[in-house]
């Protein structure tokens, strides 16, 4: 009878125990990855539907982007997400993919060689709506396709987000709320699989200071089976056209600090993200596309 090597430690540093996916705790794209992976109260970009779909409601805007993440031992990762924004509400769609390739299996036996390679994949594609309750105050909710496939044993799941955000007058400070990956999937092997299900709330504070601005971002995240987990970004904007960001995440021992750069010409915006990693996993690397339709 063939054994599966323990391959899924190649996702060690993103899984929580208890809980399948792992992929979805590490973010969409390099701006917010950059700023430590807060912005549960950001809102108004085309990811917006990904972190807390209460912030699809604002400006009339349409935004689209498309990012690639690299990290250790050949994992890929890649997000497109789409939002269409109107006056008082907005919808969007996003699709998350991850892949770990080239995974050696053996037989009952140790063997310099592997009997085969086999393939992991995780896949996550989303609808979502946010709308203005008041001037000030607003909702939303995502509906999740979820499927997952190792070796020859797959499994899908449904689920959802929900979440809110309220501005205070006059201040621009935003504060966001969202619980994100509540469901049921499948058996994987027999085994069963739960979905990450974590609880955020974050603070957003903008700031203008002559020809540049300033976003300061801060998430408290409690997430299934795991402690309390901070994390805290800021953005710095150079008349629109260059942005440079920098990020920590508390409470976990593979990675911490993050550090990023932006530049934006006519409606696009080229983002890079790097988050250095300890025990060897070596560093991560994420670039995004975000366009202005």
């Amino acid at each position: 009878m063939r054994k599966l090597l323990p391959f899924m430690i190649l996702l060690a540093a993103a899984r929580l125990e208890g809980s399948g996916f792992p992929s979805l705790k590490l973010g969409a794209d390099a701006r917010f990855a950059a700023m430590g992976n807060a912005g549960t109260a950001s809102g108004l970009d085309a990811s917006a539907g990904y972190r807390n779909p209460a912030g699809l409601a604002g400006d009339s805007c349409t935004e689209a982007v498309f990012s690639l993440h690299r990290w250790w031992q050949g994992v890929r990762s890649g997000f497109l997400g789409i939002a269409f924004k109107g006056r008082k509400s907005g919808g969007a769609f996003h699709l998350l993919y991850t892949g770990v390739p080239d995974i050696e299996y053996r037989v009952s036996e140790p063997s310099p060689e592997p009997a085969g390679r086999f393939s992991s994949v995780e896949m996550t594609a989303g609808a979502s709506y946010g709308r203005s309750l008041t001037p000030s105050l607003s909702a939303g909710i995502s509906l999740k396709f979820y499927y997952e496939k190792i070796f020859v044993e797959e499994t899908i799941g449904f689920g959802g987000d929900i979440g809110m955000n309220y501005t205070l007058s006059g201040r621009g400070l935003r504060i966001g709320a969202a619980v994100q990956n509540i469901g049921k999937t499948g058996k994987l092997a027999s085994e069963p699989i739960e979905l990450p299900l974590a609880a955020k709330v974050g603070v957003a504070a903008p700031l203008t200071s002559g020809s540049g601005n300033a976003l300061l971002l801060l998430d408290c995240v409690k997430e299934r089976d795991s402690r309390l987990h901070v994390h805290g970004g800021a953005e710095f904007t150079w008349r629109k056209l260059l942005f440079l960001r920098a990020g920590y995440q508390t409470g976990y021992e593979t990675h911490g600090v993050s550090a990023g750069i932006g530049f934006s010409f006519l409606k696009t915006r080229l983002d890079y993200s790097l988050l250095p990693m300890s025990k060897g996993l070596g560093d991560s690397h994420r670039f995004s596309v975000n366009l202005i339709l």
